[in-house]
């Protein structure tokens, strides 16, 4: 089960809305006549402008696909919202679709299908309720917010859960687009480069001498974008250092993890290491600077 956490403003005030609710939950979903399901089942990254689209392997009566066939339940509401759309049948692929008439606000969904009928050459085949759940995430400067994960769970091991397998830990991922969420878009890319260098460090401690470059690739972008971008054409974005005392208490949040990098950190004590010239230290950012300059802060 995955505990989800949901955010919603009410006359003015922050309300914090928690709901243990099974994404696994669903009926009818491994029917022989299913071809496939999109959004799939248990979904944790579909996006706000996702369409439902239900492809069986029979072809479908097309009077039976009717609009009260195809509901789409908003489970995080407070009232369990119907969600508006229109229903079509693309004969060709066998295909039901709902589209709905707005953009989906974030929050678990329940898709349900009932009373669609094959054609009458087939009507042997019997297409039963189906009934699934997925997740739509909050967006930030592009980037889908990850579940909230449950700490007992993330802090058990070293690297603890990334579900969108991005290289950064969920729980400090949503710390940081939401603490950068109204910097731009490449000030969050920078903080996610830190997180991501952190995890192949703390991974692996005892190869320090190989690894320790990219938390330096890091911070030379960083400080590109904190002092020195103006120099070249290019603005500066931030005004402090990301790799600070705060990020290292989100990062290093768990006796092993303080260890795993108290260990990288002594293997590199006592070395020299080449500062990187300012006018290459654009070049060490992981993402496509130029593009990314080219939006709106």
């Amino acid at each position: 089960m995955v505990r989800l956490v949901f955010i919603f403003i009410i006359t003015g005030s922050l309300v914090l809305f928690a709901s243990d609710i099974d994404l696994n939950a669903s009926k009818g979903t491994d029917q022989s006549v299913i071809a496939s399901l999109s959004p799939a089942k248990a979904q944790l990254d579909v996006w706000n402008n996702a369409k439902i689209e239900i492809s069986f392997n029979v072809p479908i009566d097309a009077s039976s696909v009717q609009k009260n066939n195809v509901k789409l339940v908003h489970l995080s509401s407070r009232t369990n919202d119907h969600i508006d759309g229109t229903i079509s049948y693309d004969k060709y692929d066998n295909k039901v679709v709902f589209v709905p008439s707005a953009l989906l606000p974030m929050g678990t969904y329940e898709v349900e299908i009932k009373s669609l009928k094959p054609t009458k050459e087939h009507q042997n085949e019997q297409i039963k309720e189906i009934k699934y759940r997925f997740y739509v995430p909050e967006v930030i400067n592009d980037h889908q917010l990850p579940p909230e994960p449950d700490p007992t769970v993330n802090n058990s091991t070293l690297l603890g859960i990334d579900v969108n397998n991005n290289g950064v830990r969920d729980d400090v991922e949503r710390y940081l687009l939401n603490k950068y969420r109204n910097h731009h878009h490449i000030v969050i890319e920078m903080a996610l480069q830190h997180a991501r260098a952190f995890q192949i460090v703390i991974a692996n401690p005892q190869d320090a001498k190989n690894t320790y470059h990219f938390i330096n690739d890091a911070q030379d972008c960083n400080f590109y974008f904190q002092d020195d971008a103006e120099e070249f054409g290019d603005p500066v974005l931030i005004d402090h250092e990301i790799f600070n005392n705060a990020f290292k208490n989100i990062q290093l949040n768990t006796p092993t993890r303080i260890k795993a990098y108290l260990e990288y950190d002594r293997l590199l004590s006592g070395d020299i290491y080449p500062l990187t010239p300012i006018q290459e230290q654009k070049a060490k950012c992981d993402f496509d600077v130029d593009t990314l300059l080219g939006k709106e802060r």
